[in-house]
């Protein structure tokens, strides 16, 4: 049910969510092989945060340098599970992702060059909040057009009340 309110939003900003708070966002993602980081990717940057009655979102544009530009990205946190992560893709690409250890999702990534299956099986999903903080952490095996393609790793923090 909680799945169902994020991934149906109609758009950005509308459906009564509270006035968008800026936040200041560093994210790594990278593929992890013998233990070891490879393809490290990272990215800071300003988003905002804002809530409804069920999630906290956090709202980013991405950047060539980690994702496609011309896609905004947001990261759903259900107030009432801290193991659960929706990522939902909107703009020049699109997809959606559910993030709950151990529970396989599929979903289509919808590019500018095409259409991708992706497979995800998280073996860790964890969020921290605070008043001021939030710390993502998920790592899951990642299968793209029936390729397996490794485990990867994707961390989020924010930082809440910042002046930009």
């Amino acid at each position: 049910m909680l799945i169902y309110s994020c991934l149906t939003i109609k758009s950005l900003g509308q459906g009564g969510l509270a006035l968008k708070e800026k936040v200041m966002l560093h994210i790594e993602a990278y593929q992890l092989v013998e233990g070891q980081k490879e393809h490290l990717v990272s990215l800071d940057t300003v988003g905002f945060a804002y809530e409804d009655q069920d999630f906290l979102y956090l709202e980013y544009e991405e950047t060539e340098l980690i994702g496609v530009k011309g896609t905004t990205t947001q990261i759903c946190l259900p107030f009432l599970d801290n193991k659960k992560v929706i990522i939902k893709r909107i703009g020049s690409s699109s997809m959606n992702q559910v993030y709950v250890k151990g529970e396989k999702y599929q979903t289509s990534y919808l590019t500018p060059y095409g259409e991708m299956s992706v497979e995800l099986l998280p073996s860790m999903v964890n969020v921290l909040k605070t008043d001021t903080y939030i710390k993502i952490t998920l790592s899951y095996d990642l299968v793209v057009s029936s390729q397996y393609v490794g485990q990867h790793q994707l961390n989020i923090e924010a930082k809440l009340n910042v002046t930009v």
